[in-house]
């Protein structure tokens, strides 16, 4: 036999999630134009349903991981492994698992480095088309399945203000693929803000990077430009 509803049971309404797409983040760009990026950082893992992290362990990358993992230990740090880091990016990637304790989600190309230097001669030549199959192929398709795997409701990033033409025009808090929202804590700092942080915390940092879907530091690898 099914029971009814009562009244007050019918009408109870699922409170609404703080981060979706419809959410007002000039207000939130608002009002944490002059917050410390701890603030940010503890706001936003407060909020958030399913937050997960993206990094590429480039120089100073280290700074957000220990802001983030200081916040919420377990986060799901997603890093897709191209296959064309420096010997010194995959030791430095052991270091922090083990000192940050990082719950790491690692996405690889469906084909591997070795693969793609045999059949297509090796990375391309940057703004050609073959590039932007390199891209897509080695790792924008192992982050979109990264995402559609976890499903995050925010994609927490590193992004500053200071890097690019590109970000210069983004903010602490814009809307992401996948649904997601896109929150950058140290949007705000510039570079000798992180260095000091790296100094003060005293974090092992990684000078020998190298990103093959970027080639020049000044480039996006594409992920954030997808819509």
């Amino acid at each position: 036999m099914t029971m009814g509803l009562n009244a007050s049971t019918r009408n109870i309404v699922a409170p609404q999630r703080t981060f979706h797409h419809g959410a007002d983040l000039d207000a939130f760009n608002q009002r944490f134009r002059d917050a410390k990026p701890s603030e940010i950082m503890r706001f936003t893992i407060e909020e958030a349903e399913n937050p997960v992290v993206f990094t590429n362990f480039r120089p100073l990358a280290v700074a957000f991981l220990h802001l983030v993992t200081r916040a919420k230990p377990d986060v799901p740090v997603i890093w897709v492994d191209h296959g064309y880091n420096t010997p010194e990016t995959y030791r430095h990637i052991e270091r922090l698992i083990k000192q940050l304790d990082l719950n790491l989600y690692t996405y690889s190309p469906k084909m591997s480095a070795a693969h793609y230097n045999a059949v297509y001669g090796g990375i391309p030549k940057l703004d050609t088309p073959e590039h932007d199959f390199f891209s897509r192929t080695v790792k924008l398709e192992p982050f979109n399945r990264a995402m559609q795997e976890l499903q995050p409701d925010v994609w927490l990033n590193g992004i500053r203000h200071d890097q690019n033409a590109h970000r210069k025009n983004l903010d602490v808090f814009t809307r992401g693929n996948h649904g997601t929202v896109r929150v950058a804590p140290m949007f705000h700092l510039k570079e000798i803000d992180v260095e000091e942080y790296v100094y003060e915390n005293d974090l092992p940092d990684n000078d020998v990077y190298f990103d093959p879907t970027k080639g020049e530091e000044h480039r996006e690898c594409g992920l954030l430009l997808q819509k």
